[in-house]
């Protein structure tokens, strides 16, 4: 249900920007997928990586204690959102109106509601539950709103602006107040439970951990985008992101399906008794569906590369390009994921902060010579740093006490 949910939305923004392509308006398109793919940005920090830790933390409750678990995760995890929302908000505006453009003043002031709104969504809750494609379901709603508001936003920039970024806010009113009222349909209303300094401390401090996990992949994509616009121009970037959120959306595919194996694989893995094999038996369908994936993108957008013209054409080598991407990142995501389970949150946050570090120098440098190609492989290495840099910590152990036990 979360990959259906995911195509279904993802797919609306998509086939919506194939229809500016259509008519030829590029100067929306690039307008809105950059504030867009901005403004995602922005609700993952938000989210603060609550839906992780609190995913862990109620996978590993009582049967008869976790929707207690769940109930008191949430409030934790909504108090700390918020807080972060209200900052991110004013800083927001403050660029909007001190340093944004036309559509910036309009788009942002509308979209800073889905801030707020945000902060108190239940994916966390689900996914522990193990019922993740319930907030799968909800989360399309603002995706399928954007995307009718981009179709039907007209030539000026300003008022499209305004409809689209209240589409935004729109569609995560809905998706939250949906999830909250299936968690009470269910019998696990998030009625408001007690909550302490000292646990929504703790509850921030973990999140952090998974965040900085996360988001520096966000942050090298963000990047790739400002590259791009040196290197290529406003209708580049257009047709940048239009081309590689295919790639980012396989990507996407192969993380729902990781989420849902969550729960199940933080109790298989113990530390010091990890393999290679565990993990990636653990994680097997996401792993075979990576292979699928990468193969499926190389091969697609290749052909539309050379049997197609125009803008589409150059989409599909976008497509091409980074398809090898989705490969190599996927053995990443699953290396962070296993960790992840073990709570070895510092490591992975310290791996994807190298990773982004070298992915900026690689970005700029390789994008400013190669262009599309250098961003490409750009994005290649700096998956291979993050798979370095954790697999240490993973396998270390396993592998001393097998070489023991082989030299005995």
């Amino acid at each position: 249900m979360l990959i259906a949910s995911f195509v279904i939305g993802q797919g609306s923004i998509f086939l919506a920007q194939t229809w500016l392509i259509h008519r030829g308006a590029l100067d929306l398109l690039a307008a809105f997928a950059t504030h867009f793919s901005f403004a995602i940005l922005t609700l993952g920090i938000v989210d603060f990586g609550a839906p992780v830790v609190a995913a862990r933390r109620i996978s590993l409750a009582e049967d008869g204690a976790r929707v207690e678990v769940a109930r008191r995760c949430y409030w934790q995890a909504s108090t700390v959102r918020l807080g972060i929302a209200l900052v991110l908000s004013l800083a927001a505006i403050s660029y909007a109106w001190l340093g944004g453009d036309g559509f910036s003043r309009a788009y942002i002031p509308a979209a800073v509601p889905a801030l707020l709104i945000s902060a108190f969504n239940a994916t966390g809750v689900f996914d522990g539950l193990g019922i993740s494609g319930i907030s799968g379901l909800t989360g399309m709603l603002a995706h399928i709103a954007s995307a009718i508001a981009l179709v039907a936003a007209g030539a000026n920039l300003a008022d499209a602006g305004v409809v689209l970024g209240s589409a935004l806010s729109l569609g995560y009113a809905i998706a939250v107040g949906a999830q909250l009222a299936v968690l009470w349909r269910l019998g696990c209303s998030m009625r408001v439970a007690p909550v302490t300094v000292a646990a929504c401390g703790t509850f921030a401090r973990e999140g952090l951990g998974v965040l900085l996990a996360c988001l520096p992949g966000q942050l090298s994509f963000r990047f790739q985008i400002v590259v791009c616009a040196a290197v290529l121009g406003q209708a580049g970037v257009g047709l940048f992101v239009y081309g590689r959120q295919i790639a980012a959306a396989a990507s996407q595919v192969l993380e729902f399906v990781r989420r849902a194996h969550f729960p199940a694989m933080v109790r298989v893995l113990r530390p010091g008794g990890v393999t290679p094999r565990l993990v990636f038996e653990a994680q097997r369908l996401a792993s075979l569906l990576a292979i699928v994936l990468a193969l499926g993108l190389m091969l697609a957008g290749g052909a539309c590369f050379l049997l197609l013209g125009g803008a589409f054409a150059q989409a599909g080598l976008v497509v091409a390009l980074f398809s090898f991407g989705v490969l190599t990142g996927a053995l990443t995501q699953t290396l962070a994921q296993a960790a992840q389970g073990l709570g070895r949150f510092r490591v992975v946050a310290a791996a994807a902060v190298l990773a982004m570090l070298v992915g900026f120098a690689a970005s700029a440098g390789l994008g400013a010579l190669f262009g599309l190609g250098g961003l490409a492989v750009a994005e290649v290495l700096t998956h291979v740093v993050g798979a370095l840099v954790i697999r240490p910590s993973l396998f270390r152990r396993a592998e001393g006490r097998k070489t023991v036990r082989v030299s005995a």
